[in-house]
């Protein structure tokens, strides 16, 4: 490391600068950060301003939804429920206190060691966090490192108010009656590490080597004073770009799902009622069913009923099988990767319609289980 001091911008950040240090060169580091902020005019930050960065940060910050959350309402610290790790906290401080934050959430880059800053190292220390705290005490004083320590384990004040049409709310039943009102909240670490996920996507393709995954993406600017939300954000959030699907009409929708392992596409023709109901009360008659039973005596049955009744089956298993396979064709059509997919069961077709009173439901899939209905469709497959 040559003796002229980087400026400030090369020394504080939220992300690795690519200064790699070994471990008794961590002091230097916090030294050529104090003596930037000197050669820029600047007062070293004290132990106030590092007791307020450690005051304002937490997990999650509801000035990422909306920057008009209250000084001390807008954000939270919520622990992990498994593991002794620490969960990362996000400075949320006002632009003039952003340089100090990063300091304290500078990630140094030690030979040997995890990357991790000041900040990780207080909350969840490791082999190298008292050479790093002893290292930042040395430069900057005992006391500005007690006050960051102060600073982060101070217990926040319960988020109370929210500013209104502001967050999303969900409304989830009580165990003991009545609603739950929740409002999520996305933790910022999500949101800061939400670049790693992009990164892939902007690689530049090679020649020869396995193509990239592409995505849509949606850029919304929250605020134009970013930095008043925290440091350790950009200017604008970016998130994966969800449009909606098509939106298909009933008879498509239904196709979809059956070839998703839904319900076969209904058959709407309004006629299939009325001419269930016409079989039904012709193969009463021929078998002397009344409201109370069946009676023999009732029976009546010659060659124009019987043949009455096998011409209104023929008819209503004819038109079953032409939706049948007008259906399967549009499949084939519409999904044509989709393995060849079995005939229905028709009395199940014809069935699965809207039917106005459930007795004539009940009368309908009696009459298409019947002995005569069943042995016309054996002759209808020969």
């Amino acid at each position: 490391m040559s003796d002229e001091t980087p400026t400030l911008d090369k020394l504080i950040g939220h992300t690795p600068l690519g200064r790699i240090l070994k471990k008794d060169g961590i002091a230097v580091e916090f030294a050529l950060i104090r003596r930037a902020f000197e050669a820029q005019g600047k007062v070293a930050p004290d132990a106030k301003k590092f007791q307020q960065i450690g005051q304002f940060s937490g997990t999650h910050l509801l000035k990422l939804i909306t920057p008009r959350a209250e000084i001390g309402q807008h954000l939270l610290r919520v622990q992990r429920a498994a593991g002794n790790e620490a969960t990362a906290v996000i400075p949320s401080t006002d632009a003039r206190l952003a340089p100090v934050a990063k300091i304290a959430f500078r990630l140094l880059e030690v030979e040997g060691h995890a990357t991790r800053s000041l900040v990780d190292h207080i909350l969840s220390p490791d082999e190298l966090s008292p050479t790093v705290t002893k290292a930042f005490a040395d430069v900057f004083g005992d006391d500005a490192l007690a006050a960051l320590r102060e600073g982060l384990k101070l217990t926040l004040p319960a988020v109370t108010t929210l500013p209104a049409a502001e967050f999303p709310i969900i409304f989830l039943p009580r165990p003991g009656g009545g609603d739950l009102q929740v409002t999520p909240i996305a933790p910022a670490e999500a949101y800061v590490r939400f670049n790693d996920v992009r990164e892939r996507y902007f690689r530049k393709q090679e020649g020869g080597a396995p193509p990239i995954s592409k995505a849509r993406w949606h850029r919304q600017l929250v605020t134009t004073k970013q930095q008043n939300i925290s440091s350790a954000v950009g200017q604008r959030r970016t998130r994966f770009l969800a449009t909606m699907p098509r939106l298909l009409d009933r008879y498509s929708a239904e196709l979809h799902r059956y070839v998703h392992g839904g319900r076969f596409p209904r058959w709407r023709d309004e006629r299939v009622v009325e001419a269930v109901a016409g079989y039904a009360a012709l193969l009463d008659r021929s078998s002397g069913r009344t409201s109370d039973g069946y009676d023999p005596i009732k029976a009546y049955s010659n060659a124009d009923i019987r043949r009455g009744l096998d011409e209104r089956a023929g008819r209503l298993i004819e038109a079953a099988r032409a939706f049948v396979d007008e259906t399967l064709g549009d499949l084939e059509r519409e999904y044509p990767d989709k393995k060849q997919l079995e005939n229905p069961d028709l009395v199940s077709v014809i069935l699965n319609r809207h039917w106005p009173k459930q007795d004539e439901f009940d009368r309908a899939r009696r009459v298409l289980s019947s002995d005569h209905f069943k042995g016309r469709l054996e002759a209808e497959r020969g």
